[in-house]
C-alpha cells in the first residue's frame, strides 16, 4: 500500500508538473507571437536606409541587438524583394534558415515555423514588407526559437517547490490510512490464528469510528455463524449417522435380492424400474441398462407382459391383486418364465403401494418336471398294470377248468414266478431310485476287491444267458488293489448292464465284461454284440421308463430303470458312466471308479 501511495503521489506530481510546463510553454508562445507581431510591426514602418545601416552607425538592427535581452530571441534580418540579405543581427550559434520571401501581397506579413540547420530546432519566425515610396523594398524578418526543456530548466526550482509538500502528504496519508486498518490487520491476524485452530470466535478489536462500528458488526456476525455452524454440524453428524444407517439397510435388502434365487425387479410408483437383481438380465437376454431405469414398454416386446405390468404403473395400484403370467422370451425358445407382481406398501397404511415388486422364474425345469412326473406315474402304471394282468388271466385260467392240465399248471405257475420276479425288480428299482433322488440312501463304503465281486456277479449271470446261446468271457485281474466302495450298490448296477447285455443280445453272440487298473482309476467294461443304439438313443437311455422305439427293443421284457439305477450308483461314487454303441454292432458301457481313496472320502 505505501509502495501504491508513492507512485499515485509521483504520478500526481508528474501530472502536475506536466500540465504546468504545458500552460507555461503554451503563455510563452502567446507572449513570443505577440511581441513579435509588435515588434516586426514596428521595424516594417522605418525607412530600410536606417535599418540597412551597419557598423559604427548600427543602425535600429544594432540598437535592437544591444537591447534585446529575450532568451528566445534568434535573429532579426532586412533582406530585399529577392530574399537576399541586406543586414541581419543573430544569436550567437544560430544560423539564419534560407526562405523564400511571399510573393502575394496578403501574405507579406504574417508568421511561419522553420527549422535551424545543424541543431535542428524549430523556430517561430515573423516577417512584414518595407515599402519605399509606396513600392516593396525589402522584408524585415524577426526569428524567436520555440520554448522547449531549457523553460523547464528555468522552472525546475519552482516545479521542485510545488511537488515537495505533494509527495510528503504521501507519508502522511499512509500514515493516517495505517493507523485507521491497524484494527482491521489485528483482527485478519487473529482470524487466521484461530481458523489454524479450527474456531471461529474473535476477539473484541479496539477500534473508533466506523471502523471500530464494523469490527463490532462482525464480530457479532462471526459469532453467529458460529452457532450457526455448530447447529448444522449436529444435524450433519444426525443425517450422517441417518444415512450411514439407511445405506447399511439398503446394502443388506439388496444383497438379499441379490442373493433370491429368482430374477427380480423393483418399479417405483411410476412404473420405472429402479432396482434389478444379477439374475434378471441374463434371464431376460437383455443388459442392465436397458432395463434400469426405464418402463416395461421401453425394455419388453411381449405385449402381454407389458399389459399386465402396466396395469401396477399408477400409484394407487394397492388395489390389484397378485397375479401371474407365463411367457416364452424370445432369444430363448425353448424357455418357459413366469412373472408375477406383488405391491410394496410402507409401513401398516395399505391406501397406495409405493412400488411393485416384479419377479420372474424359470419353469422350465418345473414343468418338465410336472410333466415327467405325469409320464412317471402313467410309465409305473403300465409297467405294473401288465405283469398284474398277466397274474390275473394265470390266476383265473388256474381256477377255471384249464387248471385241472397238469402242463398248464406248470406253465402257469412259471409265468407267474416270473412275472413276480419282475415286479419285485421293479419295485426294487423304483425304491433304489426312489432313495437316490431324495437322498435318504446311506453308502456303505468299504475297501472291496474287484475281483471277487466282478466274478460272482459275472458267474450268477451268466447262468441264466447260456441257456439262450450267448458266449461269456471274463477277464479281471486278481491282483488289482481294492478300492473304497458300497459293495451292494456296485452289484446292481453290474448286475443291471450284463442283464441288459444278455437281454438285448443276439442269438449266439458274446458278452464280456473286463476290468483294468491305471495309475488312478480301475475301468470296468461291460460289452455285447447285440443291436446297439443310435446316437440319439444314447443321450436318452438314462432317462427313467425310456425305451427306444426299435420293435428289436420293444420285443423284450423291461421297465426302462436299469440304466438310470446304474448312472446314480456311479455319479455316488463320484465316478463316471461312459457309452460306446453302434445299431447292431454291439454296446460298451465302462465305468471309471478312481482310486484315491483320500479324495474319495473328502468327497463323500
Amino acid at each position: 500500500m505505501g509502495l501504491m501511495m508513492i507512485a499515485a503521489s509521483l504520478a500526481v506530481i508528474s501530472v502536475v508538473i506536466t500540465l504546468l510546463f504545458l500552460y507555461e510553454k503554451d503563455a510563452r508562445e502567446q507572449q513570443i507571437r505577440a511581441q513579435g507581431v509588435r515588434l516586426v510591426r514596428l521595424l516594417s514602418g522605418m525607412s530600410v536606409p536606417l535599418l540597412e545601416a551597419k557598423g559604427e552607425a548600427k543602425g535600429v538592427l544594432g540598437v535592437l541587438q544591444q537591447s534585446q535581452n529575450d532568451p528566445d530571441f534568434a535573429y532579426a534580418v532586412i533582406v530585399d524583394r529577392d530574399g537576399r540579405p541586406l543586414n541581419e543581427i543573430t544569436r550567437e550559434g544560430t544560423i539564419v534558415p534560407p526562405a523564400p520571401p511571399p510573393r502575394n501581397p496578403s501574405a507579406w506579413l504574417g508568421e511561419r515555423h522553420l527549422t535551424v540547420a545543424g541543431s535542428g530546432r524549430t523556430l517561430t519566425e515573423f516577417h512584414a514588407p518595407l515599402l519605399m515610396n509606396g513600392r516593396l523594398g525589402g522584408f524585415i524578418r524577426l526569428g524567436y526559437y520555440a520554448p522547449g526543456y531549457r523553460m523547464l530548466v528555468q522552472r525546475l526550482p519552482f516545479f521542485a517547490s510545488l511537488a515537495l509538500p505533494v509527495f510528503l502528504l504521501a507519508p502522511l496519508f499512509y500514515f493516517l490510512v495505517r493507523r485507521e486498518i491497524r484494527p482491521l490487520h489485528l483482527a485478519n491476524r487473529e482470524m487466521e490464528r484461530f481458523l489454524q485452530q479450527g474456531t471461529f470466535a474473535l476477539p473484541d478489536m479496539a477500534a473508533s469510528g466506523e471502523i471500530g462500528d464494523f469490527m463490532g458488526s462482525f464480530t457479532r456476525f462471526v459469532r453467529m455463524m458460529q452457532a450457526r455452524v455448530e447447529e448444522l454440524e449436529s444435524r450433519h453428524s444426525g443425517l450422517l449417522t441417518s444415512t450411514k444407517v439407511l445405506s447399511f439397510r439398503r446394502a443388506r435388502i439388496e444383497a438379499v435380492l441379490h442373493a433370491m434365487p429368482d430374477a427380480l425387479a423393483v418399479l417405483d410408483e411410476s412404473g420405472t424400474v429402479s432396482f434389478v437383481n444379477a439374475r434378471l438380465p441374463a434371464l431376460l437376454g437383455k443388459p442392465q441398462s436397458e432395463i434400469l431405469g426405464h418402463t416395461p414398454r421401453e425394455w419388453c416386446v411381449i405385449p402381454k407382459v407389458v399389459a399386465f405390468l402396466s396395469r401396477y404403473e399408477a400409484a394407487g395400484a394397492g388395489g390389484v391383486a397378485t397375479d401371474t403370467v407365463e411367457f416364452t422370451p424370445p432369444h430363448a425358445g425353448d424357455k418357459t418364465l413366469s412373472v408375477s407382481a406383488h405391491p410394496l406398501f410402507a409401513g401398516e397404511s395399505r391406501a397406495s403401494s409405493i412400488g411393485t415388486l416384479v419377479l420372474f422364474r424359470d419353469i422350465t425345469e418345473e414343468n418338465a418336471g410336472k410333466h415327467a412326473h405325469a409320464e412317471f406315474i402313467a410309465q409305473v402304471a403300465h409297467e405294473l398294470k401288465t405283469p398284474l394282468n398277466t397274474l390275473k388271466m394265470y390266476s383265473e385260467a388256474l381256477m377255471g377248468p384249464e387248471g385241472a392240465s397238469e402242463g398248464f399248471r406248470v406253465e402257469g405257475l412259471n409265468v407267474i414266478h416270473d412275472e413276480t420276479d419282475r415286479l419285485a425288480l421293479l419295485i426294487s428299482n423304483l425304491l433304489s431310485l426312489t432313495r437316490f433322488e431324495l437322498g435318504g440312501l446311506e453308502m456303505k463304503r468299504q475297501r472291496v476287491r474287484l475281483h471277487e465281486l466282478l466274478a460272482d456277479a459275472f458267474e450268477n449271470i451268466a447262468q441264466s444267458g447260456r441257456d439262450k446261446g450267448l458266449h461269456f468271457h471274463i477277464d479281471v485281474p486278481r491282483e488289482m488293489s481294492p478300492v473304497f466302495i458300497d459293495k451292494e450298490l456296485l452289484r446292481i448296477a453290474v448286475n443291471n448292464l450284463l442283464t441288459n447285455a444278455i437281454k438285448y443280445n443276439r442269438p449266439g453272440g458274446r458278452v464280456e465284461l473286463t476290468a483294468e487298473e491305471h495309475d488312478d482309476a480301475i475301468r470296468i467294461s461291460v460289452k455285447d454284440t447285440g443291436i446297439g443304439m443310435t446316437p440319439d438313443e444314447q443321450d436318452k437311455i438314462f432317462d427313467k421308463f425310456y425305451r427306444a422305439e426299435n420293435a428289436q427293443v420293444r420285443d423284450k421284457p423291461g421297465h426302462g430303470l436299469g440304466l438310470p439305477l446304474v448312472q446314480q450308483v456311479v455319479y455316488l461314487h463320484h465316478g463316471e458312466l461312459e457309452v460306446r454303441s453302434e445299431r447292431d454292432a454291439g454296446s460298451e458301457f465302462i465305468i471309471t471308479l478312481r482310486k484315491d481313496t483320500g479324495i474319495l472320502k473328502k468327497a463323500v
